[in-house]
């Protein structure tokens, strides 16, 4: 299902035939870095690790979608929305595959994800990043969210940058 297309990037929910893909970005060395080992080491735990995400979409109605090139159709990286039990909102997430990086794919996918919080009614969106990710920073810099100071999330003590929008 499309959620979003504009003239650079279509959104569209996950399917368990983008497991090949998911598993090539969530392997990513810079994937791992910034966002962590999410267990999805060859196609099987992929496709399982996508159906498992459809629980979140029937819960909150959204989640990660897929972000493809509009032009080619191509899988370019993944952007959403997450509702964690430690935030009072939900939070945008996004990684955009290294063979794309540079192309404006992260912030027309971003602007899109905001459109659609938007659209949900959803009051205030935040972001949260590892403390040494700039380009992520900038990202939130430029979409212009706001420095809300250090979070530490729960399950691993692990301290992580918190920003704030608001939406409406």
């Amino acid at each position: 299902m499309i959620i979003y297309s504009n003239n650079k990037v279509r959104l569209r929910h996950i399917e368990t035939t983008d497991a090949a893909f998911i598993l090539d970005l969530y392997n990513q060395p810079a994937f791992i870095k910034h966002i962590g080992d999410r267990g999805v080491h060859d196609l099987e735990a992929a496709a399982a690790f996508i159906q498992s995400t459809q629980e979140h979409y029937n819960n909150f109605g959204f989640w990660l979608y897929l972000v493809e090139d509009k032009k080619s159709g191509t899988p370019v990286g993944v952007n959403g929305l997450l509702q964690r039990n430690y935030l009072e909102f939900p939070d945008i997430g996004f990684a955009i595959s290294k063979h794309h990086w540079g192309r404006g794919y992260a912030y027309q996918s971003s602007l899109a994800v905001l459109e659609h919080a938007a659209n949900l009614k959803l009051p205030e969106v935040l972001a949260i990043t590892s403390e040494d990710n700039k380009s992520s920073i900038a990202l939130l810099s430029k979409l212009k969210f706001t420095d809300e100071g250090k979070q530490i999330i729960p399950d691993n003590d692990e301290s992580v940058n918190l920003y704030r929008k608001v939406i409406r």
